[in-house]
């Protein structure tokens, strides 16, 4: 049994593997959120307590591909 464990163990783990690989395209893709942006640089105009907002990562939405245009 425990010579057979190794054979098995790596099957499992190629066939894993495999399922992964199959996943080609994506159907979504992440844009910065304009809307996010804008809404907290109002934020800063009205009020006199808030600064200057400085994005490290700037929000991103998530948004559906269309499958008539070309990828890069």
């Amino acid at each position: 049994m425990k010579k057979y464990l190794p054979i098995v163990m790596t099957a499992f783990a190629l066939s894993l593997l495999s399922g992964c690989s199959t996943n080609t395209t994506s159907q979504y893709v992440y844009e910065i959120d304009e809307q996010q942006l804008e809404d907290a640089t109002a934020l800063t105009r009205t009020s006199p307590h808030l600064g200057h907002v400085v994005w490290l990562n700037p929000p991103k939405k998530r948004v559906k591909v269309d499958e008539n245009t070309p990828q890069p």
